[in-house]
């Protein structure tokens, strides 16, 4: 556009299309917060409106100039920094302005959705200022500056380069930052777990979708307006550039259909994209059926360029680089092999043309690549660009903003139920709204569970009644028996408590045997073998009283002891080490009439139980459990005259006692286990 020919006319078009142009930035928005997932959404829109407003004004400042200033060897702009334009009478270059620097919004917010939901918000206008500042200006020199000064021109643009819209100089410089950005980061966490590729579903389609239409009714500014004068050129502009976003739309709907079997909910949106993509270096020298041929290739690109980027496992999480970088440049290709060379303008044969239009696409994306790429890896390097795991699992809405939504309010009361266990009140309610409709639903299952809470309540305590008067009855009519039981157990017998019963967390639990005893008793008569039996254990019984231990039973010449229950005792193991020390050294004592002498064999765990009292007419108190029989399998592990211990008991005995390590034992129903003899105690 050459300000002093222009006509108010002119200048009314490129007013009214900057326009177009700018509201794209609302479709970007829709779209690409429409496509992440709603924890994000809100970060992804803080930066669409964002990049706009820092992009104004770092293109006002310095992109404008470095862009169409006086040229520097048509590499780089000198002048028209901070421009004002006072010396236009007729508004055109202040149009121009307002044209150029919504493309260059165009470009920045581009690369917005590719890095979305782990970029952190201070990377990301580091990006943008680069993009509006740097890449966006610097690059358009190179093919644009003849539009604002029409005897001077850019380097690639006296070639022959000829991108009429910008699929280049916008889409793909957008997309090459993008690809760059996304090597740097890396993908979003659990993206591709074990190199399979991991669905990640957008938070709101029908909001991308409608980003989708505000971005091609943006391009009728996008592209019409490209043509910089109201003439008849206009209108074909437009119709081929709507009819390349219909044919790519179809054909990457057809892709996707063939790839996935079912109509893919994303492959129209970006198929449309990507022709429109396509069409807009071209557009003004192509006819209707190339157009629709330009943006069906367009479209039909995406799911190919989707399926390259998972292989790599480069995360672009709305699809910018199939869209912006592949489409835009096919798109420049296909001005080469299509365009009208009278139209085009450049006097270049098709060879010539199709050399200078790749020889574009290189400089011009490979620059944007490179200049991005290697700011971004060094800033990366002393300040890490992307957010944490923590924070990109909680969202960006929260960590980045502190932005919370209705869902994030529901899922706050949720976990404070979990934690506390506290289901007394109802979630919050948000009317008219999905979130809102979950949390009815909720609300009613809690009031279902409260009922049912309620309900087993009832029935609890009326167990419990039934209890208190069954063991009242049993109290009245075995209080005789109550002597037998242990004194603590005894008096919660006659507290008339309806169960006897408790856990115990750690206890020690030994079991001695009379080593040979089946033979013993085979060479004696009856009265003898309970005579010697009696001796033993009484021997045992006094001992238990003076360890403070819980003598648990006998069987036949077994002798079990429990230290810690059924009253808690801090040293229960010390205690019953002790014991077995004790009840080894008496049993030594004894003296058969042929010189023989009693051995024992003992076994000691120290571990978890259960115990209570048993009986409805004798009552009985007993303990259970794994603990039990680690014990009584030690026992028969163990050798005469030795004390075998597990590993756990040896833990709590190491400080105070001499021990010596076995080794590993197979014990049944645990396994290899690595136990330890007992010898005695340290010398104080």
């Amino acid at each position: 556009m050459n300000p002093a020919s222009s006509s108010s006319l002119d200048s009314l078009l490129v007013l009214i299309s900057a326009a177009l142009v700018l509201f794209m930035q609302a479709g970007f928005l829709c779209l690409e917060s429409g496509l992440t997932r709603n924890k994000n959404s809100i970060n992804v829109a803080i930066k669409n409106i964002t990049d706009f407003g820092l992009a104004t004004m770092t293109f006002w400042l310095l992109g404008f100039g470095f862009m169409f200033g006086p040229t520097l060897m048509g590499f780089l702009g000198t002048g028209l920094f901070a421009p004002e334009f006072l010396e236009d009478t007729d508004g055109a270059s202040p149009g121009f302005f307002v044209f150029q620097l919504a493309f260059c919004g165009t470009a920045a917010t581009i690369v917005s959705g590719a890095v979305a939901e782990r970029l952190k918000f201070q990377g990301y206008l580091i990006i943008t200022a680069l993009v509006s500042l740097i890449i966006y200006p610097v690059l358009g020199h190179w093919a644009w500056h003849g539009l604002f000064a029409a005897n001077s021109r850019g380097w690639l643009e006296s070639l022959g380069f000829v991108d009429f819209a910008g699929s280049t100089v916008v889409h793909s410089v957008g997309g090459s930052v993008a690809l760059a950005a996304l090597l740097v980061i890396g993908p979003r966490a659990g993206r591709f777990i074990n190199g399979q590729v991991q669905q990640i579903n957008p938070g709101n389609l029908p909001m991308a979708m409608l980003g989708g239409i505000i971005l091609w009714f943006g391009w009728i500014g996008f592209n019409g307006g490209s043509s910089m004068a109201m003439n008849a050129s206009v209108a074909p502009i437009i119709m081929k550039t709507l009819l390349a976003a219909g044919a790519g739309l179809i054909v990457s709907l057809a892709v996707g259909w063939i790839f996935h079997r079912y109509p893919e909910a994303t492959a129209p949106l970006n198929g449309s994209l990507a022709g429109l993509v396509s069409i807009t270096a071209g557009c003004h020298a192509v006819t209707a059926g190339e157009a629709v041929l330009i943006g069906g290739i367009g479209g039909a690109l995406v799911r190919p360029a989707e399926l390259l980027l998972e292989k790599l496992e480069i995360d672009d999480a709305v699809g910018a680089i199939p869209v912006h970088l592949v489409a835009g440049i096919w798109g420049t290709v296909a001005v080469a092999l299509f365009g009208d060379s009278s139209i085009l303008g450049t006097g270049l044969a098709f060879s010539e043309q199709l050399l200078v239009q790749l020889l574009g696409i290189i400089c011009i994306g490979g620059s944007a690549f490179l200049i991005t790429y290697l700011l971004l890896w060094t800033l990366n390097r002393i300040f890490p660009l992307r957010v944490s795991v923590e924070e990109e699992r909680e969202g960006l809405n929260i960590s980045e903003h502190k932005a919370r939504t209705d869902l994030i309010d529901l899922f706050l009361v949720m976990d404070h139920q979990k934690k506390t266990g506290d289901l007394s009140f109802d979630v919050p309610v948000e009317p008219f709204t999905e979130v809102g409709q979950i949390a009815e639903r909720y609300n009613e299952v809690l009031g279902r569970v409260r009922a049912i809470m309620q309900e087993n309540d009832e029935t609890r305590r009326s167990v419990e009644e039934a209890f208190e008067q069954i063991a009242l009855e049993q109290n009245r009519a075995e209080k005789l028996l109550l002597n037998i039981l242990p004194e603590p157990v005894a008096r919660e017998l006659k507290s008339q408590k309806k169960v006897i019963a408790q856990s115990a967390r750690e206890v020690t639990i030994l079991f001695a045997d009379i080593v040979g005893f089946t033979s013993l008793a085979e060479s004696r008569k009856p009265h003898q073998i309970i005579e010697i039996l009696n001796r033993v254990f009484s021997v045992f019984d006094r001992l238990t009283d003076t360890y403070r231990l819980e003598k648990i039973k006998t069987i036949g010449d077994a002798y079990m002891v429990v230290g810690g229950l059924p009253s808690f005792m801090q040293e229960h193991a010390s205690a019953v080490a002790r014991f077995s020390l004790d009840i080894m050294k008496e049993a030594g004592k004894f003296r058969f009439k042929d010189g023989s002498k009693l051995d024992l064999r003992i076994g000691i765990h120290t571990g978890p139980v259960v115990a209570g009292v048993i009986g409805e007419k004798k009552f009985i108190y007993d303990v259970w459990g794994d603990s039990v029989n680690v014990a009584s399998r030690l026992e028969s592990h163990s050798l005469p005259g030795r004390i075998h211990i597990s590993e756990q008991t040896a833990e709590l005995l190491k400080d105070d006692f001499v021990l010596e390590q076995r080794g590993t034992v197979e014990l049944k129903g645990k396994g290899n286990v690595f136990t330890y003899f007992l010898q005695g105690a340290n010398p104080a």
